[in-house]
């Protein structure tokens, strides 16, 4: 099988696995991010091997297919990083709003406090 062609599937494989829903279980969620990385660095593999230089009109064609399609797998990658970073900004919030709780009276407090400003 040709290199582009195998990008080619690989690349289809990836845009099926990542159209699925971002998992909301914890440990779901990091085989799904892990199994995206490994496939990356798969894809990453076979596209160090296509040689530019020495394509057939078909592989040309199909190469045309591939970046329409890669295209299409990294707005739908930008989407799960979006869904990422929103899912670490609740966590974070969590934790923070979790330390405020047992502990209400750490850090300081600004209300009520008055500074006079001649220095007096």
């Amino acid at each position: 099988m040709s290199p582009v062609k195998e990008l080619f599937l690989q690349t289809q494989a990836l845009f099926e696995y990542v159209s699925q829903s971002f998992p909301k279980e914890a440990d779901e969620r990091d085989r799904f991010i892990a199994t995206i990385d490994e496939q990356l660095q798969y894809r990453e593999q076979h596209l160090a091997k296509i040689d530019a230089m020495n394509l057939s009109e078909l592989e040309k064609k199909l190469g045309e297919e591939l970046v329409k399609l890669n295209k299409r797998l990294n707005k739908r990658l930008e989407e799960v990083r979006a869904e990422i970073r929103a899912n670490i900004t609740e966590v974070q919030k969590k934790k923070e709003n979790a330390r405020k709780y047992e502990s209400p009276y750490e850090g300081t407090q600004t209300d009520g406090i008055f500074f006079d400003s001649r220095g007096v």
